[in-house]
């Protein structure tokens, strides 16, 4: 029993203590991946599919989809032709005319980082968002800048999953993790 409890609490959060090798970063998916993820990790997910193109989108449903919250939503993006996922960074409509400008700072030892989104393509947003989930599962505490005021984002707990979710799971499909 006491063994059971043991892996419950520790499976929880299966990604917060693992490092991400950068040099794993891909955006090939595998049959196997492929599987895991339709079989155990979709029905946690919103899908849009675009059959012409042959992309399915996957948006976490526990996002928030309020329009006038400031939130940076993700959304993984299966390619079947190629065999690949890309993450795709979707500010909510409050950010939407904004340049994404982040600051993150660990509240016990007052690292203070900046992040930028400068190129928005999938190299450029897999290596932001992978920015972002190291610090967010440091614990850093996140501001945006919006109309030149810093203002918190990932600052509930639905903000914060949703976005360390959908990387875990992107990871997982990439076989980064």
């Amino acid at each position: 029993m006491a063994l059971l409890l043991l892996l419950i609490i520790t499976g929880c959060k299966l990604d917060a203590d693992k490092k991400i090798e950068r040099d794993k970063l891909t955006f090939k998916i595998g049959t196997d991946t492929q599987l895991f993820f339709k079989n155990v990790r979709q029905s946690y997910y919103d899908l849009e599919e675009n059959k012409e193109a042959r992309f399915n989108v996957f948006r976490f449903s526990e996002r928030s989809i309020n329009p006038h919250e400031a939130v940076l939503n993700l959304a993984i993006v299966v390619n079947y032709l190629q065999d690949e996922a890309y993450l795709l960074v979707e500010p909510s409509e409050a950010l939407a005319h904004e340049a994404i400008i982040l600051k993150a700072e660990h509240a016990t030892t007052n690292d203070t980082v900046a992040l930028n989104l400068e190129e928005v393509n999938r190299e450029g947003m897999l290596g932001f968002c992978t920015d972002v989930y190291e610090l967010l599962v440091q614990g850093y505490e996140f501001q945006i800048e919006e109309d030149g005021m810093w203002k918190p984002i990932f600052n509930t707990p639905q903000t914060k999953n949703a976005f360390r979710v959908t990387v875990s799971d992107y990871y997982r499909l990439t076989r980064v993790f």
